[in-house]
């Protein structure tokens, strides 16, 4: 019984943390409202609560389609740290995913129906890459992670930025934009039009929820997420009990950045 009851207040601290991260967070944005401006704090604050519900379901529908990327992005760096790393590196791998994505957009039109998935693909791919190079950095040659990811953010971002200019058939010099990409490559909607009618919202949040589902499968119910823990708690002791550290570190932050 007493067992149970420890097992049981172990599994509500992460819930009640993240609760308690949320409270913190918007006490720090009151105060923060309330020192630049104090007669507009209360409806300033207010609107922040209240923001997405003013317009109805497609309000809801814009927060769904704007906390994507920052929902994908923040699962790349929870992952990563689960295996004792710390994976700053997610602007960069979101970038240069985003790079794959868009090119596989414009550049390959007849794909049809398989054109959103092959974009999907390149997108995991490239950030996957990206990720392994601080990975193989950091299992190879001790670079710390997260020196290693910041450069890797400003060369993917300046990389990216001179690719797409330098490369015609994806960038309008009249417009100073890459051209837009087949309507095809965008992800479907998935019935969430009909749900938040009018919003921009497409399935790119359910293959989110449906990527987190994977992760905590992978961390909590296989032999591979127990090793990438492992190495995170101890990376030493995960080698003298032969786990492949290096390979758990590369693994881990390809993993990381396909996500991201």
């Amino acid at each position: 019984m007493e067992d149970k009851r420890q097992r049981g207040q172990g599994s509500l601290l992460p819930l009640l943390s993240s609760i308690s991260a949320i409270f913190v967070g918007l006490l720090i944005g009151f105060l923060v409202l309330l020192c630049s401006n104090a007669s507009q704090a209360l409806p300033g604050f207010g609107a922040i609560l209240t923001g997405a519900l003013t317009h109805g379901m497609k309000g809801v529908g814009q927060v769904f389609y704007y906390a994507t990327p920052i929902m994908m992005t923040g699962l790349s760096v929870g992952f990563a740290f689960q295996s004792g790393l710390f994976n700053i590196g997610t602007p960069g791998q979101f970038i240069v995913g985003g790079f794959g994505a868009c090119y596989v957009g414009i550049m390959m039109k007849s794909l049809g129906g398989v054109h959103w998935i092959v974009a999907l693909l390149a997108s995991i791919l490239l950030g996957a890459l990206w990720g392994c190079v601080p990975g193989i950095l950091k299992a190879f040659f001790n670079v710390n992670e997260v020196i290693a990811a910041i450069m890797m953010n400003y060369i993917g971002m300046y990389g990216v930025n001179w690719i797409v200019k330098s490369y015609k058939p994806m960038f309008n010099n009249l417009r100073n934009e890459s051209n837009p990409v087949a309507a095809t490559a965008n992800i479907p909607k998935m019935g969430l039009d009909k749900l938040f009618p009018g919003s921009s919202v497409n399935g790119g949040f359910l293959i989110g929820i449906v990527f987190i589902i994977l992760i905590y499968l992978l961390l909590n119910k296989t032999t591979f997420g127990y090793e990438l823990k492992a190495v995170g708690h101890n990376r030493d002791a995960s080698k003298y009990a032969g786990i492949n550290e290096k390979k758990s570190i590369i693994v881990s932050m390809a993993i990381a950045g396909a996500i991201a």
